[in-house]
């Protein structure tokens, strides 16, 4: 029985100039993703956390600070290269990711120092301590729920400016004359009352000179340290709260989504090399049955 002759499909020319591109994205991407990669990029920028704190606390021009300069550009090599491969991996969805963003626009700014050495501009090496948000466990996650927080905590906060700004008016009405030094006018008033607020009453300077004259004063103070302090600021604490767990089980549900997807694309591979297998087969009769 004869075999039956199967045509190869002809490739072109430009097909077999692209393969060696295609190969290069594929292995620059899966370099760009892989552990160790990740590993010693956040090993880098930890490194350079310690290296700039050190800047900082050794005098200039000496042996030292021109060894860790050095040591410093040396790691901001690393970290362009990062970003450079992170542009090249990614192409244009690098826009649509703020973390990307963030890193890349962070290791940028980090440039302007070796551009325009001004000592005023060499503050911005400090910028690249903030790439450790992305490395932190959870550090993204805590971030991301740190803004929506802020955004559902909106109308608390505008209900603490209003209790705020009312108590600031009676304090000021009631104890100008007794304790001027402090409430003697809408700003002094607003900052003693800050400083009540936030350290839960335990502020005798703004307090006790009052209270010392006018007994009854505490029928002004006790209600705002219950609604401005633990009412309204635990309140923004739980919203806090509230919104990281909701951000971090967003982030566990994305992460096992990922996996799943992994998984199902790796049987479909599977599926369909068994299925060209059986399909070869078929079309290539057995030869013992000639």
């Amino acid at each position: 029985m004869a075999e039956p002759l199967i045509t190869p499909t002809p490739i072109s020319a430009r097909a077999l100039a692209r393969r060696p591109v295609r190969s290069s994205r594929v292995l620059l991407r899966r370099f760009y993703h892989s552990r160790a990669w990740t590993i010693w990029v956040g090993c880098v920028v930890f490194g350079n956390s310690i290296v700039l704190g050190l800047l900082t606390a050794v005098p200039e021009d000496s042996a030292t600070w021109r060894t860790l300069d050095g040591v410093d550009d040396w790691m901001l090599a690393a970290l362009v290269s990062d970003s450079l491969l992170c542009i090249v991996v990614k192409g244009r969805r690098v826009l649509r990711s703020r973390w990307d963003l963030f890193d890349i626009t962070v290791t940028a700014l980090s440039l302007v120092p070796r551009i325009d050495m001004l000592s005023a501009l060499r503050v911005l090496r400090v910028l690249r301590v903030l790439r450790l948000l992305s490395f932190v466990p959870h550090g993204r996650a805590t971030v991301d729920a740190l803004f929506q927080a802020m955004r559902q905590m909106a109308a608390a906060f505008l209900v603490l400016i209003v209790v705020f700004y009312s108590f600031v008016i009676i304090a000021t009405n009631l104890f100008r004359d007794i304790d001027p030094s402090h409430y003697g006018s809408l700003g002094r008033t607003a900052t003693h009352l800050y400083a009540v607020m936030t350290s839960f009453g335990n502020d005798p300077d703004a307090i006790i000179p009052v209270v010392s004259a006018l007994p009854w004063a505490w029928l002004v103070f006790v209600p705002f340290v219950v609604i401005a302090s633990f009412g309204l600021l635990n309140l923004f604490i739980g919203v806090l709260a509230a919104a990281v767990k909701e951000q971090l089980d967003r982030e566990n549900v994305g992460r096992e989504r990922a996996r799943l997807e992994r998984l199902e694309a790796k049987l479909d591979a599977l599926a369909r090399a068994l299925e060209a297998v059986a399909e070869r087969q078929r079309i290539v009769p057995d030869r013992t049955e000639d």
